[in-house]
């Protein structure tokens, strides 16, 4: 019985010490998770969208059922290209559509076409943050000093625009700046 009895404390003990260690590792874990802030080396369409909302309704198609035989219901940007045109004519006052256009043209690897349409809606709604982030952006991309400098031009409209952009329009141009730094080199 004496002997039990000692096998029970040890297990009581031993389960106690893993529940603290857990406890603990746990609490470190979560703590050095939170504390932890990788630095940002490149920007994404996912970070723009994420702090500048959600550019335009998604292209994309829902996602075939598992296991079924139909063909697969998503088109490729080609394919929807056609239609989107079509739409943009048919509606040419639905700015979402529009800018929709100019970033499928820029995927498209018809980014002059893309910019050209951005430059037209600029000028038609000067006030419109969302169509000076759009270009901005577009024009970061480019390898031009001048469009990269026209960039950041575009990044400061918008923060006036919508100053609750500025952080994420600020991370931008200073990828803009380290862009034209190694253009100078």
């Amino acid at each position: 019985m004496k002997f039990a009895k000692q096998q029970g404390w040890k297990l009581i003990g031993a389960l106690s010490v893993l529940l603290i260690t857990f406890t603990l590792g746990y609490w470190v874990g979560s703590n050095k998770q939170t504390a932890q802030v990788e630095a940002v080396t490149s920007l994404t369409t996912s970070d723009m969208e994420h702090a500048f909302g959600q550019i335009a309704e998604s292209t994309q198609m829902p996602a075939q059922k598992q296991g079924s035989k139909e063909e697969p219901m998503a088109k490729s940007l080609n394919d929807l290209l056609a239609g989107l045109e079509q739409k943009v004519a048919a509606d040419p006052e639905n700015i979402d559509q529009q800018l929709l256009l100019a970033q499928t043209y820029n995927e498209l690897d018809q980014r002059q076409k893309g910019l050209q349409l951005l430059h037209k809606l600029s000028e038609k709604y000067p006030n419109n943050a969302q169509v000076k982030i759009i270009l901005a952006t577009v024009l970061m991309k480019g390898e031009n000093k001048i469009e990269l400098q026209e960039s950041m031009k575009a990044f400061d409209a918008a923060i006036k625009l919508k100053p609750d952009v500025a952080k994420m329009a600020q991370m931008y141009q200073d990828e803009i700046r380290a862009h034209l730094k190694s253009l100078n080199q």
